[in-house]
C-alpha cells in the first residue's frame, strides 16, 4: 500500500496554490493577462489598467507593465502564427501562411525570399524594402519617347 502512495502524484497541494500571488511582478501580471487583455478588448487604456492594478495591490510602475504587456501580446501573436502555420499543413498539402494561394507547392512554381510579404516579425524587412528600391538617379539607356519633355 505504501509502494501505491508513492507512484501516484498528488496535484492537490499545486492546485490549491494557484489562487495565490506570484513572487515577481512579471508573473503577477502573467496571472492577471487574460483580465488585462479583456480590458485592451474593451477599449480602455493601460494607463487605466496601470491605475487599476495598482489600486488592488499589484505595484508595478508604467513603464514596466508596458514591457510586460508587451512581450505577452508578441507572445499570444506567435501562438497564433503558430496555430495558423499548424492548421494549413494539417490540410492536404503544405503551405506557407504568409504566402498567397498561388504560391502552393502544388502549382510547380518555387517561391524565392522576395515573393513573399514582409511578416510583422521579420528583423530584416525593412532591409528588403530598401533594396527593392533604388534612390538616385536611374540611367535608361533606353528611354521612351512618350515620357520625354
Amino acid at each position: 500500500m505504501d509502494q501505491e502512495s508513492k507512484d501516484k502524484l498528488d496535484l492537490n497541494r499545486l492546485r490549491a496554490r494557484l489562487g495565490e500571488k506570484p513572487r515577481t511582478k512579471a508573473g503577477q501580471i502573467r496571472q492577471a493577462w487574460p483580465d488585462i487583455k479583456a480590458l485592451f478588448d474593451a477599449g480602455h487604456s493601460l494607463k487605466d489598467i496601470w491605475i487599476w492594478l495598482n489600486e488592488i495591490g499589484v505595484e508595478i510602475g508604467y513603464a514596466r507593465l508596458s514591457h510586460y504587456t508587451g512581450q505577452l501580446r508578441r507572445r499570444d501573436q506567435a501562438a497564433t502564427l503558430g496555430e495558423n502555420v499548424t492548421a494549413s499543413q494539417e490540410g492536404g498539402h503544405v503551405r506557407d501562411s504568409h504566402l498567397p494561394a498561388s504560391y502552393e507547392v502544388s502549382s510547380g512554381r518555387i517561391p524565392t525570399a522576395s515573393d513573399r510579404p514582409p511578416s510583422p516579425t521579420d528583423p530584416l524587412a525593412n532591409i528588403r524594402e530598401r533594396e527593392s528600391r533604388h534612390p538616385g538617379f536611374q540611367y535608361n539607356s533606353d528611354p521612351d519617347i512618350k515620357k520625354l519633355i
